[in-house]
C-alpha cells in the first residue's frame, strides 16, 4: 500500500453559527503538518475540537478561517463537487458507530465508496471480498451488519474505508463502543495497515489506544497544546484527560 500525499493546516479556525446566536469559536488558529505514512493520534477532554478537527482535515467540513493543504494544494477554493471527489479519493474514515447500511450485505456495505467511485460491478465485489478477507471476515460476505458482532462491523467499516485505496485513514473513537480485548484486535488491523504505509490520524480519549501511535497531538480548549512524538512506553502511563 503505497503512501502519498502530505496534509498541512495553518491559522485554522472554525466557529459554530447557532440560529440567532452569536458565532461559537471551536478551533482557534491551529497548524499542524503530517507527512505520509504518519500514525497520529489526537487527544483532549470532550469539547476540545479534536473531533471538529477530524472532519476538517477530511474534507466532512469548511474552515471559518486559516488555509489547508493537500499535496501543497489549497483546498479552500474547491467546490462541493470537487471537495467531495478529493474526499473519496485521498481519505478513509472510520467512526465510532460503524455507520453501515443495515439493509446491505457487508459485500455491499464495502463496496459503497467504489460505486461512487465509478467502478464496475464486478471489480467493486471483488475487492470488497479481498478487503474483507484482509479483516478477518472471510466467508461472511452475504451476512448483514445486524447479524454481526461490534467489533466485526468495525471490521467491516474498516474494510469500508480502505476501499479506494486511500492514502489516509481518519478514524473517530474507532473502540469508542468496543471492550478492551476486541479493541486490541482492532487497534492490531491499524498497526498492521500503517505498517503496510497507510497514513492514521487517530481521534481518541483512551490512552492505551493512543499508545498505538507514533505521534501524540493534545487538544484543549480548541487549541493544540501539545504535540511531540510518542514514546510507547510513556504513552501507556498516560491517564485520558
Amino acid at each position: 500500500m503505497a503512501a502519498s500525499g502530505s496534509l498541512r493546516v495553518e491559522a485554522l479556525s472554525k466557529n459554530y453559527l447557532p440560529p440567532g446566536c452569536p458565532p461559537v469559536p471551536v478551533l482557534h488558529g491551529v497548524s499542524l503538518a503530517f507527512a505520509p505514512g504518519d500514525y497520529v493520534a489526537v487527544m483532549g477532554p470532550s469539547g476540545s475540537g479534536k473531533s471538529t478537527f477530524l472532519a476538517l482535515l477530511g474534507c466532512l467540513d469548511t474552515p471559518s478561517g486559516g488555509h489547508y493543504w493537500i499535496d501543497g494544494d489549497d483546498v479552500a477554493g474547491l467546490d462541493s463537487d470537487a471537495l467531495s471527489a478529493l474526499r473519496n479519493r485521498v481519505f478513509g474514515f472510520v467512526f465510532q458507530g460503524f455507520h453501515l447500511l443495515p439493509r446491505a450485505t457487508l459485500l455491499d456495505n464495502v463496496a459503497l465508496p467504489m460505486l461512487y467511485a465509478g467502478r464496475s460491478r464486478r471489480e467493486r465485489h471483488a475487492r470488497a471480498a479481498e478487503l474483507l478477507a484482509q479483516v478477518g471476515l472471510a466467508g461472511l460476505e452475504r451476512r448483514y451488519p445486524t447479524q454481526l458482532s461490534g467489533g466485526q462491523q468495525q471490521r467491516v467499516a474498516i474494510a469500508r474505508a480502505l476501499a479506494n485505496r486511500p492514502a489516509w485513514l481518519l478514524a473517530d473513537e474507532p473502540t469508542g463502543n468496543l471492550d478492551s480485548h476486541t479493541s486490541g484486535e482492532i487497534m492490531a488491523i491499524f498497526d498492521r495497515l500503517n505498517a503496510e504505509g497507510l497514513a492514521i490520524v487517530l481521534v481518541t480519549h483512551e490512552a492505551d489506544i493512543a499508545a498505538h501511535a507514533r505521534r501524540l497531538v493534545r487538544f484543549a480548549d480548541g487549541q493544540v497544546i501539545e504535540d511531540r512524538p510518542l514514546d510507547p512506553a510513556a504513552a501507556t502511563a498516560e491517564s485520558a484527560p
